[in-house]
């Protein structure tokens, strides 16, 4: 069993498929961490979260900021809508409840194994555990 991580796909489905291929990954066999934004700036972010979602068992993800963007889109809370935004096809998708159900239930921290996993690292005089701490109430919010 290998483990890997992926930062900041993106929505770009395509080069995250030809990343897996080059590694050899198996969800048979193999672990993958996402490290937060799926979503935004690339044409596929629905094929990103499809396809997360259905690796479940050997997908495991943090929240990043532009998964958040999508949550707060989807919540009506009032944003400016940057042209740069690519989350039309997601909030279009006959599967978008199921989709962002499953976004929002992913943590903003990860520990397993000695390893942590967060989205663009920890402030210096943070722990671990700080994180952890901070994350909570935000993370019970989102369900």
């Amino acid at each position: 069993m290998s483990f890997y991580a992926i930062g900041d796909v993106q929505g770009c489905f395509a080069s995250l498929e030809r990343l897996l291929s080059l590694i050899g990954f198996s969800p048979s066999r193999d672990h993958l961490w996402l490290v937060g934004d799926l979503v935004n700036r690339g044409p596929q972010s629905l094929e990103v979260l499809r396809w997360a979602m259905a690796h479940d068992g050997a997908v495991e993800c943090v929240l990043g900021n532009h998964d958040l963007h999508l949550l707060a889109r989807l919540a009506d809370v009032p944003l400016d809508k940057s042209r740069r935004d690519t989350l039309d096809g997601i909030l279009a998708a006959p599967d978008r409840a199921q989709l962002t159900d499953w976004l929002r239930h992913r943590p903003f921290v990860v520990r397993r194994d000695g390893f942590a996993l967060v989205h663009a690292g920890l402030h210096p005089q943070w722990t671990i555990g700080d994180a952890e701490a901070l994350a909570a109430p935000l993370h019970s919010a989102l369900r």
